[in-house]
């Protein structure tokens, strides 16, 4: 057993090390969008922005306003009132008579074979006259010069796809620990300074800022290639990639914000459709990768309280290597450094949000989205 032990101890002091220096390396190579010098007037393309809303009262408002209020010269915004029961379509009909660019459809029912968002998404695209399209969320928040900034990235670097990640607000405490845990698995898992190499078959895509070229969208096949993804913006981003597109990433948190969720309640709750989704709905997998969490992350805390020797010792640096870790992924998204500290709780809440995915998952038979239950059966088939 002892063997063993050193031995998981050992495979794990060089991952976490390997870890280490390749998110340094990694992070040092992704561009922060304040440093994006913008391109002449005259090179602009038109770009179509996308969003779909249901149920956004609370930010609908705010969130167009920002969008029409982009200092950008050839701009549409297109919104898709998808099934609302609130007031988020008078609130749009009302933004719709002061702004001659802002577009408002309503889509009263769902057709089958389609999650609703996609759908809403696939719809409005068909309509758009941009050259380029903005896919962005109803409460995302962007500053005036936000489209100035990444299109220029897009031409300069010749990109057919360009995600960018956000500033998240986040008010409580636990929510903050939270985030640090999915921040971690985000750079583990998705490895973002990776998309922009041919070689890598890491892709990406955020929710708040998918920026692509309409041809390119087009021959990919659109949202309707993924007419049935709960994580619809990352598989856009991998469906991109996979048709050997040019994509990359940047750091956006100085140009959008959202609050992703206002409390740790809410983010487990709302992780419900993300976290078995993202392992393409196969329970094995999904169970190996919490149990390589543990192994990685929670314990080598563990060891090095239980054990003595040379044992204890690799586990310490183990621990030193993981809050590390957390250290600089905090700094990255913001987060203040002494929030690592609580790094193994962060990754507790991220494997109980897993499982309660699973089992959320079974229970229902499928997932429940926007007040639709979409069975378990139609998601797998249609899974990327």
């Amino acid at each position: 057993m002892q063997l063993l032990l050193m031995s998981v101890g050992l495979l794990t002091l060089g991952y976490l090390v390997f870890t280490l220096i390749e998110l340094k390396i990694g992070f040092n190579n992704i561009t922060n969008l304040a440093d994006q010098p913008e391109v002449s007037a005259a090179e602009l393309p038109k770009i179509s922005i996308i969003l779909s809303a249901l149920d956004e009262e609370k930010m609908i408002a705010q969130a167009v306003t920002s969008l029409l209020n982009l200092n950008y010269p050839e701009l549409e915004v297109i919104t898709i009132n998808d099934r609302s029961t609130d007031n988020t379509a008078s609130i749009l009909e009302s933004l719709k008579q002061q702004h001659p660019n802002l577009q408002v459809h309503h889509i009263t029912q769902l057709p089958d074979g389609w999650l609703g968002k996609n759908h809403a998404l696939h719809f409005a695209a068909a309509r758009a006259q941009g050259e380029w399209l903005l896919f962005t969320d109803a409460d995302v928040l962007m500053k005036p010069d936000t489209l100035l900034k990444t299109i220029s990235y897009a031409l300069e670097h010749k990109l057919d796809h360009l995600t960018i990640y956000e500033y998240h607000q986040r008010k409580q405490f636990w929510l903050r620990i939270s985030l640090l845990g999915n921040y971690i698995a985000y750079v583990m898992a998705l490895k973002p300074w990776r998309i922009r190499h041919s070689w890598s078959k890491k892709s990406l895509g955020h929710g708040s800022f998918n920026l692509v070229k309409k041809t390119a969208y087009e021959n990919c096949g659109g949202h309707q290639a993924i007419a049935l993804e709960c994580l619809d913006d990352l598989r856009l981003g991998q469906l991109i990639k996979r048709n050997g597109f040019k994509q990359d990433t940047a750091n956006g948190q100085d140009f959008i914000e959202r609050e992703w969720y206002a409390s740790l309640k809410d983010m487990i709750a709302g992780m419900q459709k993300n976290c078995f989704a993202f392992f393409n709905y196969q329970l094995f997998t999904t169970l190996g990768i919490c149990f390589l969490t543990v192994v990685f992350y929670i314990w080598p805390l563990l060891a090095a309280f239980i054990y003595t020797g040379t044992l204890c010792y690799i586990n310490l640096i183990n621990v030193a290597l993981t809050g590390t870790i957390s250290v600089y992924v905090a700094e990255q998204f913001r987060l203040k450094r002494w929030h690592a500290v609580f790094y193994p709780i962060a990754i507790g809440i991220l494997i109980y949000t897993m499982l309660n995915s699973v089992i959320a998952t079974y229970r229902n038979k499928g997932v429940i989205w926007r007040g639709t239950l979409y069975p378990l059966k139609l998601l797998r088939k249609g899974a990327g």
